[in-house]
């Protein structure tokens, strides 16, 4: 029937819509009705419409199932890691950043309130984790906070009397260390008995004079008596560098200065327990360190030798340690995990070969124990005659646990002793957690067990077959080849966890390094470490002679490699100072590659991509001004920092390496009165944005800028370096910038003051600088103390 028809093909139309295919049908023929065709359109329209928005919803769901299992898989591999002992590594961290918040507080916290929101912390955590509740937050938050609690208690333990303003004092007190400076200077650490006209709460309880031309020999415990001029401790050089004044409070020493003539040796009693104990320690290392040098003599070989053992550098010329950090090779003058290792480890191995060789012994006796006990006291010995720094102690924690996990039968290089080593630095000094020596052994230390761990986990997939049918002499130029190729991987490795660190704290890079460090660390490890311990082990006979030659003889292979590093590496490594926020971000990122679970590495990229994004935006500052206001560095219209301290100057150093100025090229940045216009009560000169090309171009006078004289339609900054207090009246009212040593008067109508007080609330300033058509440019300030914490100077500006 024809109704039937037209149902069926209606009905065949509707289904093929419903499908979702495209169909022809007798209602798409000419002469239909149209309300029919518009209603099949609209039909197949709905239809359409259903079928995105249902792909759309299962596309939905199956990314929300894919991020669900991304975190369920990141939590599963967290906890095995946890399984695995990691909690510990974790927990560290989590230590450290409590120490760091506490050292970034704007002023200083409550001590009883911290230890207080601590104890009630960890109660909730214990109670939680009793109840079989999931604590992991509130133990995260309890282990920050004890890091806080921890520095804050250390800071109060510490605190001594600090110098307020520059005095002249007799001082009498007993020498806790003499060392021996560049230019035959001799720097005596005192501890304080009396120091005339200063009384009570204002003698600092340490104090480090220099001496120039003391004829008499100074060592620990004597009793000295001497005029001396003392001031504060130094503060920071610049915004970001490196301050003395944090270091010297958390030693203790509260000022510095210079003897007006020799010492006198005096009596003040009894010396202390303590004092008799290192005196005993450091006559030792002294009678180490002169029958090194009558070996090898006061060269390069015997102040190389005399570092690697008693770890005093005094004897090295200064221009072998400059090669050695340019080739990449300083590490090795500092004692760390190779030297101890090698030092207890040849102990253990040798006590245990001779109690071996008695069979009563071997099998009735724990020579294990006896062996890692003999390898324990040679550990503490060799930490007790290097100076114990920190790579020290973190080594001779790390051997500690190496002997320990080979008496328990576990493996003792991990990631969870590596954790261990920094608790114990951390709780006993959490000021080590800024020191550079401690950032960069531990960096170093964890990169290598990360690395060593993966590629373990790699090689035990390797058949062992494989490796027994290369035959005997394909066998070993295997393992002699796999030994370079470890050296070069443990460079390589340590070279990049370091490499940030050391580029910001140093302003340099060894791009050399990897390669100078496959040549030199074979005869540092097979001639050098080897040939040291002999010594030492003969030392007590007499029969040092031959290993210290031998030792001698590869140092100064050591050194002649280094000296050539140093002349092919472009721009002696010098990279200027790095942004703060880079570093954070490339360490973050270094962290997770090293502690993320297999499979999540990769996250790691992220901060490593920002990381670049804050280099590329990254800019030096324009102006620098000193914190005693005697000395500034300007660009000049070409883009170059000129400093107007001597360029050989420990200042003029600091601030042109920091802006990536070679030292060849720094006796070029000295801006002299020459260049400035300069009178008897003060100098002119000028500041220009960085990038020459968007300063006026050279040529440009100072007394043309007070003039007012328009360049290119840019104008640079105008500062006057006050010396004398007439001077202000005039400056005042035609600089920009106003630098000076003294006060200046309330009235000084200049935009940008810098004077004795406000320096002394503020220590060194960068500056930078925005041009503006026509106009002085807009300046950015950037202090080096932007709150008052116990270490910060308090000096008193002169009237």
């Amino acid at each position: 029937m024809p109704g039937s028809d037209k149902a069926g093909v209606e009905k065949g139309a509707n289904r093929d819509v419903g499908d979702g295919q495209p169909a022809l049908n007798p209602d798409d023929a000419p002469g239909r009705d149209s309300t029919d065709a518009g209603s099949g359109a609209q039909e197949r329209v709905r239809a359409s419409l259903a079928m995105l928005l249902r792909s759309r919803l299962l596309s939905r769901k199956s990314g929300r199932d894919a991020e669900a299992a991304w975190y369920g898989g990141f939590a599963m591999a967290v906890r095995a890691d946890l399984d695995r002992g990691r909690g510990l590594v974790w927990a560290c961290i989590a230590f450290g950043l409590g120490i760091a918040g506490y050292f970034q507080l704007p002023r200083e916290p409550s001590l009883p309130a911290l230890l207080g929101v601590c104890v009630f912390l960890w109660g909730l955590f214990l109670s939680a984790h009793r109840n079989g509740r999931a604590a992991a937050l509130l133990l995260a938050c309890a282990v920050v906070l004890s890091g806080t609690a921890a520095a804050s208690l250390r800071t109060v333990l510490v605190s001594a009397p600090i110098l307020e303003r520059a005095r002249s004092v007799t001082l009498s007190g007993f020498v806790e260390r003499a060392e021996t400076r560049a230019g035959g200077r001799l720097r005596l650490t005192i501890r304080v008995v009396d120091a005339p006209p200063l009384r009570g709460d204002s003698v600092p309880k340490r104090v480090r004079v220099s001496v120039r031309g003391a004829d008499a020999a100074f060592e620990t415990g004597n009793a000295v008596r001497l005029r001396a001029r003392l001031m504060p401790p130094a503060p920071a050089v610049m915004p970001g560098g490196y301050d003395y004044s944090f270091r010297a409070f958390f030693d203790g020493v509260g000022a510095s200065g210079f003897a007006f003539g020799a010492p006198e040796k005096t009596d003040l009693g009894p010396v202390p327990r303590d004092l008799r104990l290192m005196a005993g320690i450091d006559g030792l290392r002294r009678t180490i360190a002169e029958r090194i040098l009558q070996t090898l003599g006061t060269g390069v070989a015997g102040g190389l030798a005399v570092a690697l053992i008693v770890g005093d550098r005094s004897s090295i010329p200064p221009e072998t340690t400059e090669a050695l950090r340019t080739a990449g090779l300083a590490h090795i003058l500092a004692i760390s995990g190779l030297h101890m290792a090698l030092f207890a480890g040849a102990v253990f191995f040798s006590v245990r070969a001779v109690l071996a060789l008695s069979a009563r012994l071997s099998q009735n006796r724990p020579i294990d124990l006896w062996a890692a006990g003999a390898a324990l006291a040679a550990a503490t010995f060799y930490l007790a005659i290097s100076g114990g720094s920190i790579a020290t102690q973190r080594a001779f924690v790390m051997i500690a646990l190496v002997l320990a996990g080979r008496l328990l039968g576990r493996r003792a290089l991990t990631l969870r002793n590596a954790a261990l080593a920094a608790f114990f630095i951390l709780v006993v000094t959490p000021e080590a957690l800024l020191d550079p020596g401690f950032q960069m052994s531990f960096a170093a230390v964890v990169a290598l067990i990360a690395a060593y761990e993966e590629m373990t986990r790699r090689r035990a997939r390797t058949n062992p077959r494989d490796q027994a049918a290369r035959g005997l002499v394909m066998s070993a130029i295997a393992n002699v080849a796999l030994w370079l190729g470890a050296i070069l991987m443990t460079s390589l490795i340590a070279g990049a966890a370091t490499g940030a660190i050391g580029a910001f704290h140093f302003h340099r890079i060894a791009p050399l390094g990897p390669l100078i460090n496959l040549v030199a660390m074979p005869l540092v490890t097979v001639l050098v470490m080897p040939m040291a311990v002999l010594a030492l082990a003969l030392l007590p006979f007499g029969l040092e002679v031959l290993p210290l030659s031998v030792m001698g003889l590869a140092l100064e292979q050591v050194a002649a490699i280094s000296s050539w590093a140093q002349a092919a590496t472009p721009g002696e490594g010098v990279i200027g100072m790095l942004p703060l926020s880079a570093i954070l971000l490339v360490v973050t990122g270094g962290g997770v590659l090293c502690l993320a679970p297999a499979g999540y590495r990769h996250v790691a990229l992220v901060p490593l991509v920002f990381a670049g994004l804050a280099l590329a935006l990254h800019r030096p500052p324009d102006m620098l001004v000193s914190a005693n206001g005697k000395a500034i560095a300007v660009r000049d219209s070409t883009g170059r920092l000129q400093v107007t301290a001597r360029p050989s100057s420990f200042l003029g150093d600091v601030w042109l390496r920091a802006d990536a100025v070679t030292a060849t090229e720094r006796n070029n940045r000295h801006l002299t009165r020459r260049r400035m216009a300069c009178d008897d009560r003060a100098c002119i000169a000028s500041a220009y944005p960085g990038g020459g090309a968007r300063a006026a171009p050279a040529g440009v006078k100072p007394a043309d800028m007070l003039s007012g004289t328009d360049t290119a339609g840019i104008r640079p900054l105008t500062i006057s370096l006050v010396s004398d207090p007439s001077a202000f009246a005039q400056d005042c009212v035609r600089v920009d910038v106003i630098v000076t040593a003294l006060r200046a008067p309330v009235s000084c109508a200049a935009p940008h003051v810098f004077d004795a007080s406000s320096l002394a609330r503020t220590g060194a300033i960068a500056i930078y600088l925005e041009p503006r058509q026509g106009a002085p440019p807009q300046v950015m300030l950037r202090s080096s103390y932007s709150a008052l914490r116990p270490w910060t100077p308090k000096r008193q500006p002169r009237p």
